[in-house]
């Protein structure tokens, strides 16, 4: 098959298994009741299956097997198939630790320290950022800095997809736009593994909407969004910020800005409050749009086109071609977001 071909395959074949495999997951949750139950900081009023990342996790898994039963690895360069091993390596990790939390309810400080150990090893094994460009002979002090960049973009944006995750929806959704923009990239710069990776990323987060979107049936719980989290900043990282060019360095972090802005608004707020930084509360972006009158579904729409919109100039600053293509349209659909939220909003103060 031509490489068009599997690039679409693995967006099919992803989409076509968590919707195959949510139910069964969705069913065995209940079972064990491994369910989300509701709470004064919560949005949902029932209790719901929390374990739905199963479905995205074991639908990644078995699509990157087919493709290489089926030769797809064939268009793969040695160091890409590396890269595409070690990123789903990282993202079974994180899967597994977030499962953990959903089951064990983990406390914020042994998960990062979890994540520590995790990425530590994974940055031994070669996934990192590449600082070989720097001009100093000091290799322990280029490597201490490669490390510790490395560890804060794999833990902050893994946590970062974690955080937005408390509405229906939202992180699956912003999830599957943003990894559409980073394959679109990574194809440009002809980083195949991970435009397989994120071909499959699109596909499996979309599909998961079917089920997540409001009102939700099952949750992707701490193990999806971290999964999810990592693959989107290994991917990025890997295929995009180890690339020459300061637009290549820039543009992971134009795509993630949505759940990464969203990060340093709550931990600002929660610091000057004299909080942690870690401690759950309600002051997402997410939670204010609804506290201001907003519907679930409405909120995940903005959301969603907010981050379509930096999406695309995520796109710019990854050298795609004629990128106002894409710009003119987000920048457009922001706009009716925006008029018909303003248009909602008097409506409502009318009545």
């Amino acid at each position: 098959m031509s490489a068009e071909s599997y690039y679409l395959l693995s967006f099919l074949l992803g989409t076509i298994l968590v919707i195959m495999l949510t139910p069964i997951v969705k069913r065995v949750g209940i079972a064990t009741g491994q369910v989300d139950k509701p709470d004064s900081r919560k949005i949902h009023n029932a209790p719901i299956v929390r374990i739905g990342g199963i479905s995205i996790f074991s639908a990644t898994v078995l699509t990157v097997v087919a493709l290489y039963l089926t030769k797809g690895w064939d268009l793969l360069s040695p160091q890409e198939i590396k890269n595409v091993i070690g990123v789903t390596l990282g993202g079974c990790v994180f899967f597994l630790m977030g499962l953990a939390d959903d089951i064990f309810d983990l406390s914020p400080f042994k998960r990062l320290g979890l994540q520590f150990l995790a990425i530590g090893g994974l940055w031994w094994q070669g996934l990192r950022i590449d600082l070989s460009f720097i001009p100093w002979d000091n290799a322990l002090v280029v490597n201490s800095l490669s490390f510790l960049i490395t560890f804060l973009w794999l833990a902050g944006v893994a946590n970062a997809l974690n955080w937005i995750d408390g509405m229906d929806g939202l992180a699956s959704g912003v999830t599957g736009i943003i990894a559409l923009g980073i394959l679109f990239v990574t194809l440009e710069n002809g980083n195949n593994g991970m435009a397989l990776l994120m071909a499959i990323m699109a596909g499996s987060a979309i599909a998961f909407l079917w089920y997540n979107f409001h009102p939700a049936t099952i949750f992707m719980g701490d193990g999806g969004s971290n999964f999810l989290g990592f693959m989107l900043a290994g991917a990025s990282l890997v295929g995009i910020a180890n690339e020459s060019g300061w637009g290549n360095t820039l543009a992971p972090f134009v795509f993630l800005a949505v759940p990464i802005g969203d990060m340093i608004i709550v931990i600002n707020a929660r610091l000057r409050k004299g909080m942690s930084p870690f401690v759950a509360d309600n002051i997402h972006v997410h939670h204010r749009l609804l506290a201001k009158g907003l519907s679930q579904t409405m909120t995940a729409l903005l959301i969603y086109s907010v981050t379509l919109w930096t999406g695309t100039i995520g796109l710019m600053f990854g050298g795609i071609e004629q990128p106002w293509l894409y710009f003119l349209p987000a920048t457009i659909l922001l706009l009716i977001m925006i008029w018909q939220l303003q248009r909602s909003r008097k409506v409502q103060k009318e009545e």
